[in-house]
């Protein structure tokens, strides 16, 4: 249902109302603090260590709880939900109106400074915290192509993000507060970049997402694995694809808040902004969410689910190379659960190291032993009176 103002259709997607605020603001903080919870859990019943993903995926959380707070202090105040209320009727000549800010629409622009920048930061942990877990996983050997390319696009993640803090917080210079200031304050000090530049980051935000999401999927298909395995291995890591939906449905608002603009058709300021928050608060969270779901897979243990998908759970449990290899005198006593992938990547120096007969032949001899065990084996086959002897002279 496309929102409208008067006879103009302006938006594909209705208004938010009062009551969907409220829900965003608490029950998806929530929902994802709950995912957050499981996933330490699951570290805590695999008895692996917390990894870098983990402590960013948590950093994701508390900024995307601030959003949270944000939503709720929105609807308890009716700046978020509720339309534009009107200038005050005293208000006759153009220059008093251009001046003038109505009181709740100066906290919706607050509200919407602080958003954008913790949506930021949000979206920053959790892409991040992805690419931390396929280097969790894949990354066995260093200089790999894998490794470089999730080195490169993890430093292209922080640029992205440190590039979109600095147009959100300093489009009006050292006027920060010109962000939610008057429309005249606002046409002396603020560049005119408006909805261009949120077009960009909704632009850029849906390509990295892509590109986060396509990054495993050599790496999956590489391996030794049936190809049934290989579905439900790429299936389980393109659940992030959940959050790409809401991703352009924010993309398609600013293109039509834009659109609106330049045909000067009427909108309303709050609600837009509402609109368009809510949409953006849904794709982190969705993205928070999803970026969880993998490391839960161990869960599932004992659960009836698709066969296929409980046949490579291991391959997504929650240890890791570096924390089982301090004391491992052979192979057979490893215990990595993600042994089985390594061992089958080509690229793995598992797979260099190690190889895996089909039979064991027992029957097999091998004569060039090392000669440390060769004089162990001489010593001992010594009679017991020579040794003896030895002793006593």
């Amino acid at each position: 249902m496309a929102a409208q103002n008067g006879k103009d259709q302006v938006y594909t997607f209705s208004n938010a109302t009062p009551g969907e605020v409220w829900a965003i603001g608490t029950a998806l903080p929530a929902a994802c603090g709950i995912v957050v919870a499981l996933r330490f859990t699951t570290r805590n019943l695999q008895k692996a260590r917390i990894g870098i993903d983990d402590w960013l995926i948590l950093g994701g959380l508390i900024t995307f709880v601030g959003i949270g707070i944000c939503f709720i202090i929105g609807a308890a105040t009716h700046a978020f939900g509720y339309p534009t209320p009107p200038f005050p009727a005293d208000l006759t000549t153009p220059d008093e109106i251009l001046n003038y800010v109505l009181p709740i629409s100066s906290l919706v622009g607050k509200l919407e400074f602080a958003i954008q920048l913790l949506t930021m930061v949000c979206y920053g942990f959790v892409k991040l915290s992805i690419i931390a877990f396929y280097r969790r996983i894949f990354v066995v050997n260093k200089r790999t192509t894998f490794d470089v390319i999730t080195r490169v696009t993890g430093v292209v993640i922080f640029l992205w993000v440190i590039t979109f803090i600095l147009i959100i917080i300093f489009p009006c210079g050292y006027h920060i507060s010109d962000n939610w200031g008057s429309a005249a304050s606002q046409e002396a000090h603020c560049l005119v970049i408006g909805y261009t530049s949120l077009e960009g980051l909704a632009a850029s935000d849906f390509i990295l997402d892509v590109v986060i999401l396509a990054l495993p999927i050599p790496m999956i298909w590489s391996l030794r694995m049936t190809p049934v395995k290989k579905i439900a291995v790429t299936g389980i890591m393109m659940l992030g694809a959940a959050s790409l939906a809401a991703s352009i449905a924010r993309l398609v608002l600013y293109l039509q808040t834009q659109k609106a603009a330049i045909e000067e058709i009427p909108v309303d300021f709050d609600e837009s902004i509402t609109l368009i928050m809510y949409w953006s608060t849904i794709e982190s969270g969705l993205a928070l969410i999803a970026a969880c779901l993998p490391t839960l897979s161990y869960l599932f243990n004992g659960i009836s689910v698709q066969s296929a998908v409980n046949s490579v759970r291991s391959a997504f449990s929650l240890g890791s190379v570096r924390s089982t290899r301090k004391s491992e005198p052979s192979r057979a006593e490893v215990t990595n659960p993600y042994i089985d992938i390594e061992a089958n990547n080509s690229s793995s120096s598992y797979a260099k190291m190690y190889t895996r007969p089909e039979t064991a032949d027992t029957s097999t001899n091998y004569p060039m032993q090392p000669i440390v065990d060769y004089e162990d084996k001489t010593m001992h086959e010594q009679p017991t009176s020579t040794v003896r002897n030895g002793l006593e002279a």
